[in-house]
């Protein structure tokens, strides 16, 4: 059973979340990163001219320091030829920085999203403009308002797939 304070805490995130739904807005959201098809994807490149995707790891690709599924491992996979990626976390997880250096993508953890410094460090490292980058992320605040507070585009998703297919 949870204690007084354990529920107030939620409370209290809860409210923060809604707050902050109110002012920040995404400019898409979606359930689950899978439903970024290559096809949309290409569509949006189109539409924005993105030519780099920033992506969050936890709660995002891979659910509670679990593995990245299966489908998350092969939708990155489909996107590594068509865009520049990158990783930024907040966390640090060596097993999951040597999995992304294997297949190719650069990682930046402990990234303290959402100031502006990696996200930033993450273009340079893209090369390219922050105007040609979507962040993808799980976390209003994190990943979206640090997206917005430098001219990026980005994408709210708010679910993972838990669970091999």
């Amino acid at each position: 059973m949870k204690r007084l304070e354990d529920i107030l805490v939620d409370k209290i995130i809860d409210l923060a979340h809604y707050v902050l739904s109110k002012i920040i807005k995404p400019d898409i959201t979606v359930d689950k990163v899978g439903e970024l098809t290559v096809y949309e994807i290409e569509k949006l490149k189109q539409k924005y001219g993105i030519e780099g995707i920033i992506i969050d790891v936890d709660d995002t690709l891979r659910k509670k320091m679990k593995s990245i599924p299966r489908c998350n491992k092969e939708w990155l996979e489909n996107l590594k030829g068509r865009f520049k990626i990158i990783i930024l976390s907040n966390g640090k997880d060596k097993k999951i920085e040597e999995y992304f250096k294997e297949i190719g993508i650069d990682y930046i953890g402990f990234a303290l999203k959402p100031l502006k410094k990696n996200f930033r460090r993450a273009c340079q490292k893209m090369n390219l403009p922050p105007e040609k980058v979507f962040v993808i992320g799980d976390s209003l605040f994190d990943d979206i308002y640090g997206g917005k507070r430098n001219n990026m585009k980005t994408v709210l998703v708010k679910g993972v797939e838990e669970e091999e297919r």
